[in-house]
């Protein structure tokens, strides 16, 4: 179809609203925006300059002069996200603070920070009393430090902090009651010692890969949880808790397992890392209360080691009656690489000793499920083990769907 010639000299692009133009530039390197794209017509020759988006990439932020420019000569249009991406040496991360501080007085609600650089270094006292933001994610290389005297953020939201190290214990408090509106909680390859975290909004909480002493959990509200267990963990009940993630890193921190379990029992969706000495852990304890799994929808097991898993694995099973998917994954920490963990593998010959009790696991469902997973490492089972076990669960288990994955 040919377009008449009115209509194929119009631009199109350029007729646009601002706001999706504005969505556009959001992709495009900041560079682009003053320069090439400005050429195109009167129209986009000042459109970034009151773009609310801004994002300084790393191969700019180390430009002084362009970064202050491209701040300063913007219209008085407010400025809702800042993104800043920056590799520094700098031991005050000087015009960086400056250009956080100058987008936090134009109604930020969105700031997202990662640093690449040798030196440790605080964000700006202001980030953190700041009544407009929403949104703040940091990631930090590992020279990020909290410490601030202050926190009063009460329109945050999302709160998501990687590789930042905890000075101050009392950091978390301050955070607790100084974002009252905080929902989205997050910590990542994050370092502190003993933590206490208390919050009656939070519904989502993640903490992974972190190093601590010690942490202290009172949300009752959360519906999502994400948990690495690398030092003592207390859960003070979670009853509206939807979905889990659960890692444990090393088994002697587990002794505490069957009360991390107990906080777990309302979920509808789980998924255990390393969880054999947890289970063996609950299974003792069953004296004191059994543990009821009445909810549990669909469970994943990632577990290397399962010479001696059966026992209380079978003893889970009878407590989660409703249980519809199930997925056996051999370690392979597919989510993420660890710090160093305490994983002991059995090992003969230097080699990682493969054996058939995997079989013997599956064998042991005393009653149907609708789906079953097992998903088998190419570093730690044969091709042979892998048709074994496949012609095993085809012949034995009476499973509506059993798939078989070699990866």
């Amino acid at each position: 179809m040919m377009l008449p010639p009115e209509a194929a000299k119009r631009d199109r692009l350029s007729a646009l609203p601002d706001d999706i133009l504005h969505r556009i530039l959001r992709f495009v390197d900041a560079r682009e925006c003053v320069g090439t794209l400005s050429l195109l017509s009167r129209r986009w020759r000042h459109l970034w300059s009151s773009s609310p988006y801004f994002t300084m990439p790393v191969d700019i932020s180390g430009d002084e002069v362009f970064g202050n420019r491209m701040l300063l000569l913007r219209d008085n249009a407010p400025l809702l996200t800042f993104s800043l991406h920056t590799a520094t040496d700098s031991p005050d991360f000087v015009y960086q603070r400056r250009w956080m501080r100058h987008a936090l007085i134009r109604g930020l609600r969105v700031l997202e920070v990662e640093v690449s650089c040798n030196r440790y270094f605080e964000l700006p006292d202001c980030v953190f009393t700041c009544e407009t933001l929403e949104v703040i994610s940091l990631s930090a290389g590992e020279r990020g430090v909290l410490s601030h005297k202050s926190v009063c953020l009460p329109r945050l939201k999302k709160l998501h902090l990687s590789e930042v190290e905890f000075n101050d214990a009392s950091f978390a408090k301050k955070l607790s009651s100084g974002c009252p509106a905080l929902e989205d909680l997050s910590f990542s390859f994050c370092s502190f010692g003993w933590f206490k975290i208390s919050s009656d909004t939070v519904k989502a909480l993640s903490i992974t890969w972190c190093r601590y002493k010690g942490i202290y959990v009172y949300a009752p509200n959360t519906c999502s949880l994400r948990l690495t267990v690398s030092g003592e963990v207390q859960l003070d009940g979670m009853p509206s808790l939807v979905s889990a993630w659960v890692c444990v890193l090393e088994k002697r921190l587990a002794r505490r397992g069957y009360d991390i379990m107990a906080t777990l029992c309302n979920v509808q969706k789980l998924e255990l890392i390393g969880f054999g000495s947890v289970l063996q852990d609950m299974m003792e304890k069953s004296d004191n209360r059994a543990l009821q799994f009445s909810n549990l929808k669909s469970l994943v097991i990632e577990e290397d080691c399962v010479s001696s898993f059966y026992s209380p694995f079978a003893y889970f099973l009878r407590f989660a009656p409703n249980l519809a998917y199930l997925t056996f994954d051999r370690w392979n920490m597919h989510q993420s690489d660890p710090p160093e963990t305490g994983f002991i593998f059995e090992q003969e010959e230097g080699h990682i000793k493969n054996s058939c009790k995997l079989m013997n696991l599956v064998s042991g469902l005393h009653r149907d499920v609708e789906v079953l997973r097992i998903r088998l490492s190419k570093k730690q089972d044969s091709i042979e083990e892998f048709h074994k076990l496949r012609g095993f669960l085809k012949e034995k288990i009476k499973a509506k769907e059993v798939i078989v994955v070699w990866f």
